[in-house]
């Protein structure tokens, strides 16, 4: 006789009784209401075996869906949005979730201030908007009192937390940029929004999440064995091959995404480029002006 680990539950559910879905006030028969989708408790669905199985399947789904959706995002560009805005949504995470997921990443595993931008970078990396910066942060310790330190740790506080939902205004702008970008493709701007979102999600979770980190176990092992690698987090190398990996991603996204010839995708993905860029300089002088009104 066979061995069975898990005996299948007999289904004694009657099927033939009339209920009232306690949501809409449907009357209807069998398991499910018919006008909101409404399911029928089981005393059984109460148990604990119920409960671990339901969050063994929820976890499982999760996990394959995250898991599809990262391999698309790296092997091909664009191709996330694509399947997503032709309706094809079940087997991937949604887009707005899976940039929340990366995002997430980034604020656990911090290597670089991209998009949190400390004190220290306000004041002393971003040009003429570093001026303007030290001088109202000079007058703000003045007027309240306290020393820099002081005020750097408050700041840089408030910036991260904010830094975490801010974000997506980088999202909005270079949604705007792909769609003047990429206008005669007659794209729907929810269209841009899940381009972008994939475009920012590929950026953090390679560049800021996985190549950093990555970097940064390398130049502690080499640096173990006495040798000096800290190049590879340095501002020249790193901006490189960032730039790399991103015109890699747009130009590919371009072909997919937008269906754009070869010769289009090179000059779009760096206009696209040249978007991010600026609106990152936008992002951050956004970021240090409410962090300021909101301390």
């Amino acid at each position: 006789m066979a061995l069975r680990l898990f005996k299948k539950r007999v289904d004694t559910f009657d099927y033939e009784a009339s209920r009232t879905c306690k949501v809409c006030n449907n009357a209807f028969k069998g398991r499910y209401c018919n006008v909101c989708g409404e399911k029928i408790i089981e005393p059984d669905e109460r148990s604990i075996r119920s409960f671990l199985k339901e969050l063994f399947g929820a976890f499982t789904s999760l996990e394959g869906k995250l898991i599809s959706s990262l391999i698309l995002l790296v092997r091909r560009p664009g191709q996330l949005s694509k399947n997503i805005s032709n309706g094809q949504r079940v087997p991937y995470m949604k887009m707005m979730s899976l940039f929340l997921v990366t995002n997430s990443f980034y604020f656990f595993f911090p290597v670089f201030d991209s998009y949190n931008s400390s004190l220290q970078t306000q004041m002393n990396n971003l040009g003429r908007h570093s001026d303007r910066v030290t001088a109202i942060v000079e007058k703000y310790v003045s007027e309240k009192k306290i020393s820099i330190g002081e005020f750097e740790k408050q700041y840089n506080e408030q910036s991260t937390n904010l830094s975490k939902t801010l974000i997506i205004i980088l999202v909005v702008m270079f949604s705007l940029g792909s769609a003047v970008i990429n206008y005669s493709k007659g794209k729907f701007f929810f269209d841009h929004l899940l381009f972008s979102l994939e475009f920012y999600s590929f950026q953090i979770l390679l560049n800021l999440v996985i190549l950093a980190n990555v970097f940064v176990y390398i130049i502690r092992t080499a640096f173990r064995l006495g040798w000096n690698w800290n190049f590879l987090l340095s501002d020249n190398f790193f901006t490189i091959l960032g730039t790399l990996t991103l015109m890699y991603w747009l130009f590919f996204a371009e072909r997919n995404f937008f269906n754009q010839k070869w010769y289009w995708s090179i000059p779009k993905a760096i206009l696209l480029l040249t978007v991010m860029i600026k609106s990152v300089d936008i992002y951050r002088m956004m970021l240090f002006y409410i962090t300021m009104e909101t301390l």
